[in-house]
């Protein structure tokens, strides 16, 4: 027997701990990346073999106990993993569960092979197959209702049963279509049988699915079925089933991938992308409309042309559809999707597909990043500014790191693209650690005009409404069906708060105490930190007053005042709320697309990646939303919200303008995004950071502690911060989190800060079991 080292998803006294194991040689050889059964404590653990380990005499291993898959992840992959594991102090057994599609233990399924059938109880031996084989249930069925575990392991321990461990398929439906194959013979169809006729001749000699003939005979497929059923009665077809693989994006209609040459700067672009070194990294940045959608797909044909592959990241999946159509033009069949938003069947078709090397460009979310391709050659981050790239889950990787170690490991060159990079980009790229292409010139439209409306001086004019004056005469100049309109506001619901004017008591979330969030959709109080919702109250529960106030705005009040303002705009809504349904994004994106809708309301998702001509006017209807976050990166975001908003209008033939309605018209974040100066934003913002010691000019890690009790939630962020003090790490904390209740747990968090990763690493070597680590936390809050 060999000694193999293997990962298990369980705690251990560090993150990149794995154990070894014995593989019988009845196993056979398995490989690096398969998936192991093995004994752990007083349980089967499923396990991810890593490779062969070295052994000194005297040591007392365990045997793994089955293989139950080929290899499922790439060598790669198996080196990044214990990398991740490393950095960002998760189990190695959790990190390659998270690259992995979800749900593999459950899918674990045990028959027995039966060795000695005649000594087997009499009642077993008539239902062992012709394999030599019984099932796991039948066993158990007729197992003794005591002691069965004992009785099933006297029997393996004699020799008489053998396990076989195996993954079964998930639990999806195979999608299937109807197909016809013509048949020799059999009867004409009738003169006054046109659809029947129509078959036959769009059928020819070879087999063809419903929807194939349908397209070939300009019908509904539905309506082809009784005239195909009524011609395998006349013996003339024969209709069968045909396995099919589900696309996620076969609903969409196809585009031209590239229908124009590159400009002079998007060519330098390409050639400065195809002239990285092994691992090289280069920073895209370029203004809106600039074109760098086209600079992608440029590098990544040149990529598969090549004989390599491709991932090409986005930090929401609202942002796939749109550059998935361009790159599906290009690559067909050769495409994939990976994202949280497809059906279970979806993903393990598209899972398979990649491994089985039928997909050479994968497009998704985060989790696209463990992508497993063989030869991978580059990968695209785009709007590589936004925080949905950082994992809120164990393991809480940051996919813009991932692809960095990805490509130093594969030798792929890496592309970061933003209108407004993160400035740990920028600081890298200024640095000398990356490369830095720019795009000034947008390729369509021109630069929008940028009004700054003062919110201080509309209220002083008695301007009460959500709308100052430019923004509402720009929304009445608005021409319905040639012109359209993008409002932010970046938060969700109708009234933010509710609050009884005669006690000051405001209506809270009793899990988390934070406001509850008043949403017109059902008429519904709720919280939008655990999810628990309310009915509306008539009276205050702390003072029976009947005079209760709602306050704040939210997108959907903004929606309601459109219509009630503008009754003949036509509006929709883009937030987590309306995105609940299944495609719900690529639904409003597409009606807005197609000049179906005049006027769109959105929080963050609506100032990311649209890409429309008509549209001339964006608003923002707050910003100093996230603005006045007590978050070190708030003036940051800002920026960037406001600046990609900006990018929004303009983008066709008509001139752009945008309205930005803000309290604090001449904060430094606020006037650097109204005249789209990324790198005067930088230069200041930098500088602030550099005095108070933030990234990237130190390294953070924050350490979360959650609770039900309040005192031991304390006492236990102090023994954190007291464990990991260390010389040179400014320790800071325990302090209540920014929500410092949710879903009825206290949360205390500890914040770490370091000069250099190697000292915060040895600090976060002493953090004690229970508590949460975050390195390279997205925000503080």
């Amino acid at each position: 027997m060999s000694a193999v080292r293997v990962a298990v998803e369980a705690l251990a006294d560090r993150p990149e701990r794995t154990f070894t194991y014995l593989l019988p040689e009845a196993l056979g050889a398995a490989m690096p990346g398969a998936l192991v059964l093995v004994p752990y404590g007083r349980r089967l653990a499923l396990g991810y073999l890593l490779g062969d380990e070295e052994v000194t005499d005297g040591m007392e291993l365990k045997e793994v106990e089955a293989v139950v898959s080929a290899p499922m992840l790439t060598p790669d992959l198996l080196s990044l993993a214990e990398e991740i594991a490393v950095y960002y102090r998760a189990p190695i057994g959790t990190t390659l569960a998270a690259m992995l599609p979800p749900g593999l233990e459950s899918r674990l399924a045990r028959q027995w092979h039966v060795e000695r059938a005649e000594d087997l109880p009499p009642e077993l031996r008539d239902l062992v197959d012709a394999d030599g084989r019984i099932t796991d249930g039948t066993l158990l069925r007729h197992a003794p209702r005591r002691g069965r575990d004992a009785w099933i392991n006297r029997l393996r321990r004699a020799g008489i049963l053998r396990s076989i461990w195996s993954l079964r398929p998930p639990d999806v439906n195979a999608r299937r279509e109807r197909v016809l194959r013509p048949l020799p013979g059999g009867s004409e169809p009738s003169r006054r049988a046109p659809v029947q006729r129509a078959l036959l001749d769009a059928l020819g000699s070879e087999e063809r699915s419903l929807p194939e003939l349908a397209d070939a005979i300009g019908a509904d497929a539905s309506s082809l079925l009784a005239p195909a059923r009524r011609l395998a009665a006349m013996g003339r077809v024969e209709m069968g089933w045909r396995a099919v693989d589900r696309d996620p994006l076969a609903h969409r209609e196809l585009e031209l991938a590239l229908g124009h040459d590159l400009a002079d700067e998007q060519q330098v672009a390409v050639e400065a992308i195809n002239a990285l070194p092994s691992g090289g990294e280069l920073l895209l940045e370029g203004v809106a409309a600039s074109g760098k959608s086209d600079v992608y797909l440029a590098a990544v044909t040149a990529a598969v042309d090549a004989g390599g592959s491709a991932i090409v990241l986005v930090p929401e999946m609202s942002l796939v559809p749109q550059l998935a159509d361009r790159l599906r033009a290009a690559f067909g069949e050769r495409l994939a999707v990976l994202h949280s938003g497809l059906s279970a069947g979806e993903r393990h078709d598209e899972w398979w597909r990649i491994l089985r090397g039928e997909a050479t460009v994968v497009i998704g979310t985060r989790t696209a990043a463990f992508a497993p391709l063989a030869g991978l050659s580059l990968i695209v981050v785009d709007e590589e500014h936004d925080g949905g790239y950082k994992s809120d889950r164990t393991p809480r990787y940051d996919a813009r790191w991932v692809a960095r170690r990805r490509a130093a490991v594969t030798g792929a060159r890496v592309v970061l693209g933003s209108a407004t990079p993160d400035l740990v980009s920028l600081a890298r790229s200024r640095g000398g650690h990356s490369e830095r292409v720019r795009l000034r010139e947008r390729r369509v439209g021109g630069l929008p005009e940028i009004l700054l409306a003062d919110l201080r001086a509309e209220l002083a004019a008695g301007n009460r409404s959500i709308f100052s004056a430019p923004l509402a005469d720009a929304l009445s100049d608005l021409r319905r069906g040639s012109e359209q309109a993008v409002l932010l506001i970046n938060r969700r619901g109708a009234s933010t708060f509710i609050l009884c004017r005669d006690c000051g008591v405001s209506l809270r979330c009793p899990d988390c105490d934070l406001p509850l969030v008043y949403h017109l959709d059902g008429g519904t109080l709720r919280c939008h930190h655990c999810g628990r919702t309310a009915q509306p109250t008539e009276r205050c529960p702390a003072c029976n007053s009947p005079r209760i106030r709602y306050f704040g705005a939210g997108t959907q009040r903004v929606e309601a005042e459109l219509r009630a303002r503008y009754p003949g705009l036509r509006v929709s809504r883009l937030d987590s709320d309306a995105l609940a349904a299944r495609r719900g994004f690529e639904s409003v994106y597409d009606d807005f697309r197609a000049g179906r809708v005049d006027v769109l309301v959105g929080t963050q998702l609506a100032a990311k990646g649209l890409d429309l001509p008509s549209v001339t006017l964006a608003g923002v209807v707050a910003a100093d939303v996230t603005l006045n976050l007590p978050d070190y990166r708030a003036a940051e975001r800002t920026f960037s919200l406001l600046a990609q908003v900006a990018g929004r209008a303009g983008r066709g033939p008509m001139p752009g303008r945008v309205i930005i309605q803000t309290y604090a018209p001449t904060h430094h974040a606020v006037k650097a995004a109204a005249a789209l100066d990324t790198d005067g934003f930088a230069d200041e913002e930098l500088l602030r950071r550099r005095l108070l010691g933030y990234p990237p000019f130190s390294v953070l890690a924050r350490l979360l502690i959650a609770d039900a009790d309040r005192g031991r939630a304390e006492e236990r962020g102090r023994q954190a911060a007291a464990a990991v003090a260390t010389e040179g790490v400014d320790v800071l904390g325990p302090l209540p989190s920014y929500v410092a209740r949710r879903a009825g747990r206290y949360r205390f968090q500890v914040v770490l800060r370091a000069p250099d990763a190697s000292s915060r690493a040895m600090a976060l070597e002493r953090v004690p079991p229970g508590v949460a680590i975050d390195v390279d936390p997205e925000s503080l809050l």
